[in-house]
């Protein structure tokens, strides 16, 4: 059904909808990004940093954006485990170049999607500012008429809601479904790695967890050189309205002093106590786990409207994967869409059933390993009362192909076969 790639609107200028345009452009597939902030810039600390393992970064190549990304990130191999006596107990694969292709990357959340803004301006891909969605108002089988809190409207073939976890375009696809607090939140901060007392003798490797009695402290390089330290904690908090969490958030030595005071100091080694010891309240971030309970439908009856990223799977942040499934989902949905442009005879509705099945079939193997991974983060004494299976464990050395389903996930390759069956019949 051609008429779906005439012009795509895209809802939200993070990083899913930038890379969604990077994605549409790279396959000439006309589109506009609209973003209710004013502008894109932000301090580098604003919000903190991610991960991107190496099927995020296959497609980041796609984009030539790599040797960017890669200049201006820490690469790694593995995160470190260690107990509370600081032995190191295991590690987990985020990325590994010899097997993937590509180490994992640590960036400053705000220099990625910086890299991905210059990409679409290079590109001439149209971004319009300070541009709110509102609501949708009309959705006929050809395509959306749609309007902006500032009053104005717009058009499209197809409308893509990549606006995070408070979607507002999910309302449209899916209006009585509402987000899960999940009872945590996290509070990171940024560290001078020089202010860290590192033991002699103790074999520290980074990004690691620290596992005591009081939960995981994460120790995880920011800069190339690896001369700042993202360091934080998590800790169980009632839910609030967005406003509460504002006002949460906005007491800075509140939250520090909820750090040192409401745990068991004695039970952290002392490289964590050095962590906290002068903490950069201009650093503090705070993230609160909320994840969407699985959807019915990623798309609107008509089929216009469609939602992907944390707008229709928000996944915890365990598994380090939340930017990458994003990326992901935007990969897939328009290979498909230029197969559509390509044949028409194949339909539209099928193709965004594929879509939302391979897709969620994924997440579904995300949560269970992010099950996996939560349980790691357990007390060590709390982890021996779990059944086999219930806590991830290194198994490469019997496997070594043990993440391939998760880091080579071969996306063209299923998009081709599923189009060329449709093709066949």
């Amino acid at each position: 059904m051609e008429s779906s790639t005439r012009n795509v609107a895209i809802i939200g200028g993070g990083l899913a909808g930038m890379a969604m345009a990077l994605a549409l452009h790279q396959l000439s597939i006309p589109c506009t990004v609209y973003e209710a902030r004013s502008t894109h810039s932000a301090s580098k600390t604003s919000s903190g940093a991610v991960m991107l393992s190496p099927n995020a970064l296959r497609i980041l190549d796609g984009f030539g954006v790599y040797p960017e990304l890669q200049r201006k990130s820490y690469p790694f191999e593995y995160v470190y485990y260690k107990d509370a006596d600081e032995q190191t107990i295991d590690r987990y694969p985020l990325g590994e170049e010899a097997r993937f292709g590509y180490k994992a990357l640590r960036v400053y959340r705000q220099e990625l999607l910086d890299i991905l803004y210059n990409a679409c301006f290079e590109r001439k891909i149209a971004v319009s500012f300070n541009k709110k969605f509102e609501k949708v108002l009309l959705e006929t089988d050809e395509g959306v008429l749609f309007a902006f809190a500032d009053g104005t409207t717009a058009t499209a073939s197809l409308l893509i809601g990549a606006d995070g976890i408070h979607s507002k375009v999910r309302e449209q696809v899916a209006p009585n479904v509402q987000k899960k607090f999940m009872g945590m939140t996290a509070l990171t901060w940024e560290t001078p790695t020089k202010q860290l007392r590192i033991p002699e003798g103790k074999d520290y490797k980074f990004p690691v967890s620290v596992l005591t009695s009081n939960g995981v402290f994460v120790l995880a390089p920011q800069k190339p050189d690896g001369s700042a330290m993202l360091s934080g904690t998590q800790f169980p908090v009632e839910d609030r309205t967005r406003e509460g969490w504002d006002r949460l958030m906005a007491d800075k030595q509140g939250l520090i002093d909820r750090v040192r005071k409401g745990m068991n100091m004695d039970a952290w080694p002392d490289i964590v106590k050095s962590a906290m010891e002068d903490i950069n309240a201009d650093s503090l971030n705070m993230w609160v786990f909320y994840s969407i309970p699985r959807l019915e439908s990623w798309t609107s009856e008509k089929r216009r409207v469609a939602i992907l990223g944390d707008a229709a799977h928000a996944i915890p942040p365990t598994t380090g994967q939340g930017a990458s499934q994003a990326f992901e989902d935007v990969t897939s949905l328009a290979l498909l869409l230029s197969t559509l442009k390509e044949n028409a005879e194949i339909k539209w509705e099928e193709a965004l059933d594929f879509w939302q099945k391979m897709r969620q079939d994924r997440i579904n193997d995300l949560l269970v390993l992010t099950k996996q991974l939560n349980n790691k983060r357990l007390p060590l004494e709390k982890q021996k009362l779990l059944g086999k299976g219930e806590v991830w464990v290194d198994e490469s050395g019997e496997n070594p192909d043990q993440m391939g389903w998760l880091y080579t996930p071969n996306i063209e390759d299923k998009v081709k076969a599923w189009a060329d069956g449709k093709l066949k019949r």
